[in-house]
């Protein structure tokens, strides 16, 4: 994700809004909706904790915090602030040292339930194993939280992105609520969904390395030779320094060869508009549709160099 380079320290805030109304008509469905309850508040914290845990280990960011003394009233940002909601999200970045605000914007649980009859093994007085009766319950929970962040000194929203994840339990009871209290490890599991679903939103916005593939010539003069030699043990600049005295050959295949690698090496090194231009001169020597295509593909990134500068290019030489 491109940041601003400005933005340096971050707030965290808990925007979400939890309203339970629901009604329940059997003491199943209550002990259900208290389970949703709990995990209204301790999902929010489980989301909180994985995007801060992933945040504070990168790089870029000089501190992160969760401002978790604010009320969440206060941090009711929404999609479309209006001037004098920045006002207050710049005050609050001002007040507590921070350069930009992510808010977990919602977090909402929902669970589902069914039951089908089945059978179970229990030990009779005999303590013999029987075959009784029972009762299998499954639980369908969907979780989703939603994520916003905001960059008060620019006022944008940077981002706004809502996750999806559904976790399915079943057990088997003597009757429909023993069931229920078979089920095992279901909070744990359900935590650890939230705090991964904040954990993987920061992963979202880590720079990401891209393995771009470039074929270079190593054919055409002694020093092509030796630079491919250079080129294996990592000594670009001096296979950088035999092409150049290749590119005023009297020969266009063999210049045009020398600009086309120069314009590979150039990309490597990150110098775009230096890689196109040794590119374009390599097409007028040689006319070929690959070194063609090559112009394309560099005109391409360097379009979008907005979004490449949030990522880390890897060219990788293959001969």
């Amino acid at each position: 994700m491109d940041f601003s380079k400005e933005i340096k320290k971050i707030g965290i805030v808990n925007s979400s809004k939890s309203s339970f109304v629901k009604s329940y008509a059997t003491r199943l469905e209550q002990l259900i909706v208290l389970e949703e309850r709990w995990l209204a508040k301790k999902g929010t914290e489980a989301a909180l904790t994985g995007l801060f845990d992933e945040l504070a280990q990168d790089k870029r960011f000089d501190t992160v915090r969760i401002l978790d003394h604010l009320e969440d009233s206060a941090t009711d940002f929404g999609t479309n602030p209006s001037a004098d909601i920045w006002k207050d999200i710049a005050k609050i970045c001002k007040e507590n040292g921070v350069d930009a605000i992510f808010s977990l914007a919602s977090h909402d649980a929902e669970t589902q339930y069914s039951l089908k009859k089945t059978k179970i093994d229990e030990l009779d007085m005999m303590r013999d194993r029987t075959s009784v009766s029972a009762q299998e319950i499954t639980l369908e929970t969907l979780i989703e939280n939603g994520w916003r962040i905001y960059d008060p000194k620019q006022r944008i929203l940077v981002d706004e992105f809502t996750s999806n994840d559904q976790i399915i339990s079943s057990a088997k009871g003597a009757s429909p609520i023993e069931a229920l209290q078979a089920i095992d490890k279901r909070r744990e599991t359900l935590l650890e969904q939230s705090k991964s679903s904040g954990s993987s939103y920061a992963q979202r916005m880590q720079p990401k390395q891209l393995d771009v593939k470039r074929d270079y010539y190593v054919a055409g003069t002694r020093n092509f030779i030796l630079a491919d030699d250079k080129i294996q043990n990592g000594a670009f600049q001096e296979a950088v320094t035999l092409w150049e005295q290749e590119v005023t050959n009297s020969k266009p295949r063999i210049s045009g060869r020398a600009c086309y690698n120069l314009a590979v090496v150039s990309e490597y090194n990150g110098n775009l508009n230096t890689a196109i231009d040794w590119a374009k001169k390599s097409y007028q020597l040689l006319k070929e549709d690959t070194t063609l295509d090559y112009i394309l593909a560099l005109e391409e990134r360097q379009a979008n160099k907005k979004v490449l500068n949030s990522q880390q290019a890897n060219i990788l030489f293959e001969d």
